[in-house]
């Protein structure tokens, strides 16, 4: 017998804090805060007694996930809190499960007690806490010997088929990997013990009339005809799920087929795992499923309690996600309204497009159907980024694939046209991923490339429209295999910094300790420690919530996205020398503006001031001073209408050298231009 202790404070808050970089913010790109991985099985109970559905979800990750129900029907948002599952793993993953969660009084004492179905069998989990705060006690003697016989693949559901006051079991069978039952098949256990003592023994008449469904069996027991006995809806590796009408009486079921009451149910994801909750709080039971994409839907019962009618609702679970698999993060404001639109690929090697219909502090994520989506790289795993090759102030693509060359799509006015000439000699080897950025200062944009094997990652210096192959920039730097590098200034210091998403989903940080044109690497592993993704992390950098700092969003192999509100002090200047006493730089007014914004700062004594305009790529697009000031305040207005800039975010990008001492200052600040 094993116990596994509860902290007493339940997180009440929708973000999860990592370090005091990084706070996790899920409602991003999921408006219930639920952002489930793939296979995912659902499961319903109101956990800490404030009378509203809690949500456990199993998946085919390495841990149950337990997402607290914030109390607002007839929608409601989840937050979710690690605390609740954690103890389970505390010890390591081996001889737990992660796939088919129950909530249920096992054992008939006012809570609700855990129990999770998979490889290893059925665990079960006793709550030796309260109905507002569990404490589990692992229990391995209920369900040893059934283990032995249901294989490593086995969802439990439990229901009093027989009426005599203590929990039976069925055991639907799924694809084990090492043998056992048939696929698709259903297993019963009659309870002959109490129910504070349960016995299971097989007993076959209990799934008469209930056939092979196909490669996998998830049962789910509901009452929808309120007959007072159990009915049966049966999920399976095919498009459409079994409902079995108890047709028998309390002490004895019997199971009628009834195709007609689901007969509705989208039929599109070939693996469904069901579950009943009253979602909407409106005093009936709905249909909530999970799918091999992660996806959960939700069909609401339009009926009453003796005659349900499901119908789909869109507005519970939704998420922003790839259609298919293997996600990768890059932004640009494609549509010039002043946020930051999304760019992904995946495994097919097309790439998916998603608006920002939201602002430049508040982002919401619409897919789109039009250009750049459906751009194909003719390989597999595309990495797309935005990035302004050929200087004209738009955003062309320049994507990555598993064939490590690169292909250069190219953005004339909103029409993406192939070509296949500038990056022809480029090649990694496999799985190229692209990072763009200035690194020499020179005002064009340098090319990163990611590789999949260890050392093989290149990076290439832009002269003229010319990439040549440069081995001095990164210097010190030790790419792993099968990087999705990004460069970004994140710490708002004046200089691109090195982020790489590792396939493991763990993130290797390489902080620029240099300066903008002469950068040297210093590895960091407190700045994300704590952050990482199933698999495949690919990290991209943009002001998503109009903070002026650079906000995270990763891309993973399941398709999901996840936001991380950067937490970064606001620093606004780097001395690269010593202690600065010899500029401040003030915020520039108005902001967003249209067509001009006012920059202004002071000196402390005579100083070369050099400032410039960067686009969100990091190319310059104009230079606004480059000369010699005195001490004092000093205010500078830049006019875009004279650069011919359309919409969308900059850097302005300001350096002062005192000419007494020799100090030296690099600062920015972020300007949003309207029009």
């Amino acid at each position: 017998m094993k116990f596994y202790f509860l902290s007493a404070a339940l997180l009440l808050i929708q973000t999860l804090t990592y370090s005091q970089y990084w706070e996790r913010v899920d409602s991003v790109f999921s408006s219930s805060g639920v952002v489930p991985t793939s296979f995912s099985a659902p499961a319903f109970g109101d956990l800490n007694n404030d009378g509203h559905p809690d949500l456990m979800l199993g998946n085919l990750s390495d841990q149950v996930e337990y997402f607290q129900n914030n109390g607002n029907p007839p929608v409601p948002t989840f937050h979710k809190d690690a605390s609740v599952t954690d103890p389970i793993y505390s010890g390591g993953l081996q001889g737990t499960n992660s796939d088919y969660p129950v909530l249920i009084d096992f054992d008939y004492d006012g809570d609700l007690d855990l129990l999770i179905g998979g490889y290893y069998g059925i665990l079960y989990y006793n709550n030796i806490g309260t109905q507002n705060l569990p404490v589990w006690e692992k229990i391995d003697t209920v369900f040893s010997d059934i283990n032995t016989e249901i294989g490593t693949d086995a969802k439990p559901a439990f229901a009093d088929l027989d009426n005599d006051g203590d929990l039976d079991l069925f055991v639907g069978i799924g694809e084990s990997l090492f043998g056992g039952p048939e696929p698709g098949t259903m297993r019963g256990y009659r309870n002959t013990g109490s129910p504070r003592d349960p016995v299971f023994e097989l007993d076959n008449s209990l799934t008469t009339g209930i056939p092979d469904v196909g490669l996998n069996s998830y049962p789910a027991f509901v009452d929808l005809d309120n007959d007072g006995d159990a009915d049966l809806l049966i999920g399976r590796d095919s498009r459409t799920f079994f409902y079995f009408t108890n047709t028998g009486n309390a002490q004895s079921p019997a199971w009628t087929n009834n195709s007609g009451l689901f007969g509705g149910i989208e039929n599109q994801n070939y693996w469904k795992d069901p579950s009943f909750a009253d979602i909407d709080e409106d005093g009936d039971l709905d249909l909530i499923y999970g799918t091999d994409t992660g996806t959960l839907y939700v069909y609401l019962n339009n009926g009453t309690i003796t005659s349900p009618q499901f119908v789909y609702n869109s507005n519970y679970f939704s998420v922003v996600k790839l259609s298919e698999s293997a996600s990768t993060v890059s932004f640009a404001d494609l549509d010039n309204d002043g946020d930051q639109d999304l760019l992904s690929g995946n495994w097919l090697g097309k790439m998916e497009y998603f608006e920002n219909q939201g602002d430049a502090g508040t982002p919401k994520f619409v897919t789109v159907n039009s250009q750049p989506t459906n751009l194909t790289t003719g390989s597999i795993y595309s990495t797309p980024a935005f990035t302004d090759v050929d200087g004209d102030n738009d955003f062309d693509i320049v994507a990555g694939s598993l064939n490590g060359g690169l292909v250069y799509f190219v953005n004339n006015n909103g029409i993406f046209t192939k070509n296949t000439t500038l990056f022809a000699g480029i090649n990694v080897g496999g799985f190229s991923s692209p990072a763009f950025a200035d690194m020499d200062g020179d005002g064009d944009l340098d090319l990163l490339v990611g590789a999949e094997s260890s050392g093989a990652s290149k990076f290439y210096l832009n002269d003229n429209g010319t990439f040549n192959l440069d081995n001095t920039i990164f210097s010190g730097v030790s790419f792993p295999s099968r990087i999705r590098p990004a460069l970004a200034d994140i710490d708002a210091d004046g200089d691109f910094d090195l982020i790489i998403g590792r396939v493991s989903g763990s993130i290797d940080y390489f902080e620029n300790t240099g300066t903008s044109t002469a950068p040297a690497w210093t590895k960091d592993t407190q700045t994300f420690n704590g952050i990482e993704v199933k698999q495949s992390a690919h990290p991209g950098f943009a002001d998503l919530d109009g903070d002026t700092k650079l906000d995270m969003v990763i891309g993973e192999y399941d398709g999901n996205f996840t936001f991380y509100k950067n937490l970064f002090a606001v620093t606004g200047v780097k001395d690269l020398s010593i202690e600065l006493n010899t500029f401040e730089l003030f915020e520039n007014y108005p902001n967003p503006f249209n067509p001009g914004t006012k920059l202004r700062f002071s000196l402390s004594g005579l100083s070369n001031v050099q400032i410039e305009v960067l686009n969100i790529t990091g190319r310059k697009v104009a230079e606004i001073i480059n000369d010699q000031l005195n001490s004092g305040i000093h205010e500078i207005y830049f006019d875009a209408s004279k650069f011919s800039l359309s919409s969308g975010t900059y850097i302005f990008r300001i350096k002062s050298v005192n000419l007494a001492d020799g100090k030296i200052a690099n600062s920015i600040l972020k300007g949003i231009l309207l029009k």
